[in-house]
């Protein structure tokens, strides 16, 4: 015998939440069709009418009831952190990139080479050795070249 799907109930709070949600649309589109689709569950629709009215997969839709029925609106709404290595290149080391391409040059060279900025980075113990074509891109982002 197949298990009944369980029902959607949403609490007037939560129902407030998700319509102001909505309303303000400031939010990340997937943010919104969650909103939406938890409206839709909590109004009685079926999954398909869910689907329809929130353009989400059926994959999606169950997800999000799974989420939302074991906790809670902030876990069925919020994203969960994504895996993956963090980013080796942190805002202060971005700064003293800029800041070692633009100062004095070493005794004996006639301009910054990416390579020589890698090395006086490293020999400065500003932070761990970084690709020549990390450096360029900081020094692109910012507008700055290193001759």
């Amino acid at each position: 015998m197949p298990r009944l799907a369980t029902p959607v109930t949403v609490p007037p709070a939560d129902a407030a939440k998700l319509r102001a949600i909505l309303r303000k649309g400031t939010h990340k589109s997937r943010k919104i069709a969650r909103a939406r689709a938890l409206l839709a569950m909590g109004a009685g629709q079926g999954a398909a009418a869910v689907q329809a009215e929130a353009g989400i997969s059926a994959r999606q839709y169950y997800r999000l009831k799974g989420r939302y029925l074991g906790g809670g609106l902030a876990q069925a709404l919020e994203e969960r952190p994504r895996s993956g290595q963090p980013p080796k290149v942190t805002a202060t080391l971005e700064a003293q990139i800029t800041s070692l391409a633009c100062s004095e040059l070493p005794a004996g060279a006639s301009r910054w080479t990416l390579s020589l900025l890698n090395q006086t980075l490293v020999s400065l113990d500003y932070g761990p050795a970084v690709s020549n074509e990390t450096i360029r891109k900081v020094l692109k982002k910012v507008n700055s070249s290193p001759g």
